[in-house]
């Protein structure tokens, strides 16, 4: 077993490196040795998960599972690969298995809450999202205060603290709750990542905006921000969507109105790229969006960031040098009659702004954009575009462009 154990480490330690077909040349080389060890073909499955070969991981996941049923960890990533293949209950039914056995398995109850709130089911989704906290390697950590967490109270006379989590779209996503919040307590305090502060500001003059990691002033009790519908009891029916719920600061939009080009045509902003984790599936190549050029009447805006270091090939004005927060971003948003994006901040930037936003999709969405519909009850002037086929972008492009002709 010496060899083995040697494969085993070094096959994970290019994994972790984020040296993925290094580690799939060794993991088959090794399943081919040693086929009837479970542990390979797991390891082997986590490797295809993230490389996106989706339907390659679950067979090789079900192998594993074979070979030991007793594999938790392994049906709960099944379930991850079924969900991105489309096979929507059965990731459900993977996932409650895996409960039947150890009630308290935190990955499988967060994969749950991904499923239910998928499909819209989000009384029980909300509940299921709160595991979050307890799932491994979690993107936000865990706030602990002496002040009690919000469970509903009156917040009559009293300072609440809501701090935001995750990432910059998610809270872009439920700001929108805060100035519910504020109608009820005598002082809403709302931390957040500090490139959104100045944009925070414009939620309602009843909340105090605070960049995380500046001093906090006294607060009663605290909440995370993505615990805010289950505590408001959001239904599908019932999502809080009066837009615009952001603007952009005013003092920000003499200059980027300045900058802009009077020329007359239509203005469209377009960003194509994202962070490669933990979704390289949502970044469309550069080249793909080469059909938007035969659009005529169109000067089409950078508003790509960070990520996406080719530009499409397509005249473009790019003043993205110039952007220092979201509130840049919000008044340069302001000057564009749509704006193109793929699953990202920016989406939930124009969507909350009221801006008209097309949002183009792989083909296994995020949960928060649903099945099978092209409107999204987040926001009331975006409009999605689903990919037909995994990882085909070509036809989306085909029909953005199509309609933004006949637009």
């Amino acid at each position: 077993m010496g060899e083995l154990d040697r494969i085993l480490r070094e096959g994970a330690a290019l994994h972790d490196a984020g040296r993925y077909d290094d580690a799939l040349v060794l993991y088959d080389d090794a399943a081919y040795r040693w086929p009837s060890l479970a542990l390979l073909w797991n390891n082997r499955g986590n490797t295809l998960l993230e490389l996106g070969r989706y339907a390659e991981a679950a067979e090789s996941y079900n192998h594993a599972l074979k070979l030991a049923p007793e594999l938790h960890d392994a049906r709960v990533a099944l379930a991850s690969c079924l969900q991105a293949i489309g096979y929507h209950h059965e990731a459900l039914a993977a996932c409650d298995a895996v409960l039947r056995a150890l009630p308290d398995h935190a990955e499988a109850h967060w994969n749950r809450a991904l499923l239910l709130l998928l499909h819209g089911q989000y009384a029980e989704g909300w509940q299921e999202y709160e595991w979050r906290w307890k799932k491994r390697r979690f993107t936000s950590p865990l706030r602990w205060f002496s002040q009690p967490q919000w469970q509903g109270e009156p917040l009559t006379g009293k300072t609440i603290l809501i701090h935001a989590e995750q990432g910059f779209g998610d809270t872009l996503q439920f700001c929108r709750y805060v100035p519910l919040v504020a109608a009820s307590a005598s002082q809403v305090v709302f931390e957040c990542h500090p490139p959104l502060a100045a944009l925070m500001a414009t939620l309602d003059p009843g909340v105090a905006v605070v960049s995380m990691g500046q001093p906090l002033p006294p607060f009663d009790c605290h909440l995370p921000l993505l615990s805010l519908p289950r505590l408001l009891g959001t239904t599908l029916e019932t999502i809080p969507c009066s837009i615009p719920y952001l603007q952009a600061p005013p003092d920000r939009m003499p200059f980027w109105g300045s900058v802009m080009s009077q020329d007359g045509l239509r203005k469209v902003g377009l960003c194509w790229a994202g962070k490669a984790y933990p979704d390289p599936g949502r970044s469309i190549p550069a080249a793909a969006l080469a059909p938007l050029a035969a659009c005529a009447g169109v000067s089409f805006v950078s508003l790509q960031l960070g990520e996406g270091s080719l530009h499409p090939p397509l005249q473009m004005v790019d003043l993205t040098m110039l952007v220092r927060d979201f509130a840049d971003t919000a008044a340069l948003m302001a000057q564009l009659d749509l704006v193109i994006t793929i699953d990202t901040a920016v989406a939930h930037l124009a969507g909350a702004l009221g801006k008209q936003v097309w949002v183009l999709l792989p083909a296994a969405p995020d949960w928060r954009w649903g099945l099978g519909r092209d409107d999204c009850p987040w926001y009331p002037t975006l409009r999605l575009f689903r990919q037909h086929h995994p990882g085909n972008w070509a036809e989306v492009l085909e029909r953005v462009a199509a309609a933004l002709q006949e637009r």
